[in-house]
């Protein structure tokens, strides 16, 4: 191996070390956990206790889960196995990362810079504390198109085993690394570099592997009495609500919905332009939504580098990458229309896909400003640029929430072993200890729950507007006894009762 190589290795070898200590760093000044991670907590409970079985009854795809289990029986909690998985992951994706963009450009600026924007991306790092399976997802999705990439300019077969299966860890976190595995081979017929004979017959190749070994994890999955066709279908039960609203609306609805955009009186007459005006709505949430992923300051230098003509490579090189995009903003695309909603979290890929041209960009600025007047002034710029993009990964600016954990705290010591605790906070119900369930928690409570509870009944709730309004109802005000307020009575966050009568 030539000097250049290992230089280039130890750039991703020191990136991974400089990952895994930014995630110990993050997790030890991290807030409390997100909401999400009490279900894999749980999933991963169920599992330690009742089997693979049980875990996906109560989970469907439950592949991260039963990982935090596995690695919590070598002596660490649920939470700790967590953060050392999703330290791990982020580890991976940052070694994949640089070798992608190795793969368009094998200097060593370019790899150095490669380190500094996986490292500095906000909307990527700020999920360093959270306990996510898309972490594993996005790691797993990374390197299988880093190693297809290979496989492109090197024909070589090794490399698409490899592509295969690190897509297929990919499908241990989500279900949608199925399109992508499906999507990302047809880039082999946009390579002008060879001819359509031989693109045809390695995608051919490929595609007969992909499908062998789908039908050999489907008959060991089917062994192990795991159905992966039903879960699927599981999953996709999920949906059916939503497309029968899409396909089949109600009247109520959309006269609701004329009313809610045109007014009272102008929505009688245009409920046949809501779906119009909804879908040009979605359209601007999915633009946003992209922008916000992607991030102001990686945004603005992209969109500067692109008007400048700052980044040229070979076209051929970048068609895999172009294929994970596009099938990710399909799956966005999708998604949006027939749910109504749509998180940054899942337009990540398309984040890091965008994020890969910053390394290029950023080499030419240096490369074009060397020796010129602009020369300090761009360095200057770059330096603060970065500096910029590392406190906002890595500082929190929020408020502490710690008050959440002294609500759970009094909530322990004011229920009896035998007392019924609810509420509408899933850090409430797990650290108070009271609550079994802690992940099936319904977050807008109805009166009705209220008073159906038995009393003597601890009734812990997040005091946000519809629960404001919901406790000054006379007969749920009645029922109710005011403990504690959290974090001080005059900014009630949490506010705790007894149910009485």
């Amino acid at each position: 191996m030539s000097s250049t190589n290992w230089q280039q290795w130890d750039i991703r070898l020191l990136t991974v070390l400089a990952s895994l200590a930014l995630s110990g760093f993050a997790v030890a000044f991290a807030s409390l956990p997100n909401d999400d991670a009490y279900t894999y907590i749980r999933t991963a409970e169920i599992f330690l206790e009742h089997g693979v079985g049980a875990a996906i009854s109560h989970y469907t795809w439950a592949g991260y889960p039963i990982l935090i289990g596995l690695v919590s029986l070598l002596g660490l909690s649920l939470f700790t196995s967590a953060y050392v998985l999703n330290a791990i992951f982020f580890a991976i994706l940052a070694y994949a990362f640089i070798s992608i963009v190795r793969h368009l450009d094998d200097s060593n600026r370019v790899a150095w810079l490669a380190a500094l924007t996986v490292l500095a991306y906000p909307e990527l790092n700020e999920y360093r504390d959270m306990v996510l399976r898309d972490i594993g997802f996005w790691a797993m999705l990374l390197l299988a198109l880093w190693r297809f990439m290979v496989f492109v300019d090197t024909r070589q077969f090794s490399h698409s085993v490899f592509f295969v299966l690190a897509m297929i860890g990919a499908m241990l976190f989500r279900a949608e690394a199925v399109i992508y595995l499906v999507a990302i081979p047809f880039a082999l017929f946009l390579q002008s570099d060879r001819n359509t004979k031989e693109n045809r017959r390695d995608f051919l190749k490929l595609a007969g592997f992909i499908c062998g070994v789908g039908i050999l994890v489907f008959l060991v999955l089917l062994a192990a009495g795991i159905n992966l066709f039903l879960l699927i279908l599981e999953l996709l039960r999920i949906y059916q609500p939503f497309l029968i609203s899409l396909f089949n609306p109600d009247e109520a609805v959309t006269a609701a919905r004329a009313n809610a955009i045109f007014g009272e009186y102008a929505g009688i007459f245009s409920q046949e332009y809501v779906s119009a005006v909804i879908a040009i709505g979605l359209s601007v949430v999915l633009v946003m939504t992209l922008f916000y992923t992607i991030g102001g300051p990686f945004f603005w230098l992209l969109a500067f580098g692109l008007m400048r003509k700052h980044i040229r490579w070979h076209s051929a090189k970048v068609v895999p990458i172009l294929a994970v995009l596009l099938a990710n903003l399909l799956i966005l695309v999708v998604f949006l229309y027939i749910t109504k909603f749509l998180t940054g979290r899942y337009a990540l890929v398309f984040g890091l896909m965008a994020a890969t041209l910053v390394p290029f960009l950023v080499s030419s600025i240096i490369e074009r400003n060397r020796g010129g007047k602009w020369e300090q002034l761009s360095t200057y710029f770059l330096i603060l640029f970065f500096f910029y993009c590392l406190i906002d990964s890595y500082v929190s600016f929020g408020r502490s929430k710690d008050w959440l954990l002294d609500a759970s705290s009094y909530v322990e010591l004011q229920a009896e072993p035998d007392t019924q605790v609810l509420t509408n906070n899933h850090t409430i119900a797990y650290f108070s200890g009271r609550v079994e369930n802690y992940d099936v928690i319904v977050r807008e409570l109805k009166a009705q729950d209220v008073l159906d509870v038995a009393p003597g009944t601890i009734v812990a709730l997040e005091m946000y507007y519809e629960m404001s309004l919901m406790v000054e109802q006379a007969p749920v005000k009645a029922s109710l006894q005011l403990l504690q307020q959290f974090p001080s009575a005059d900014q009630p966050q949490i506010a705790i009762y007894r149910r009485v009568n």
